[in-house]
């Protein structure tokens, strides 16, 4: 089912406080406040929860569990070179000493991250 917001979150506070301080009633709107009030809302309108796509599930490699050490590591290991291959590809983005420190950070946390693997399926047997 979608949500349909009927007014934006901004227009309910708006609202709220003109309730608050002594009524809608009493509330002065000069005209092109109130067009740019009727405008900001019209988009609320359209802003509808995105459908779920139930039409794919998750492989059924996904519900597998990692049962033995080795494989708990395996796991891990390849979550760390993906993450660690999207902070990469983040860096490029940027240029000069930002990119270095970028690649730095990144490198810091895969081999934190891998640190972590190991000790974990060490620490398993």
């Amino acid at each position: 089912m979608k949500a349909v917001h009927l007014i934006s979150p901004s227009a309910c506070s708006i609202l709220l406080h003109a309730i608050q301080q002594g009524g809608i009633m009493k509330m002065q709107l000069k005209p092109l406040w109130l067009s740019l009030f009727i405008a900001a809302n019209a988009f609320a309108l359209h802003a509808n929860a995105a459908e779920e796509n139930v039409q794919f599930k998750d492989p059924p490699r996904w519900k597998i569990e990692d049962r033995t050490p080795q494989a708990r590591f395996q796991t891990m290991k390849k979550e760390n070179t993906n993450a660690y291959a999207q902070a990469m590809n983040d860096c490029r983005a940027m240029r000069g000493r930002e990119a270095a420190d970028c690649r730095k950070e990144a490198r810091a946390n895969f081999d934190r991250d891998m640190q972590r693997a190991r000790e974990m399926t060490i620490g398993r047997k």
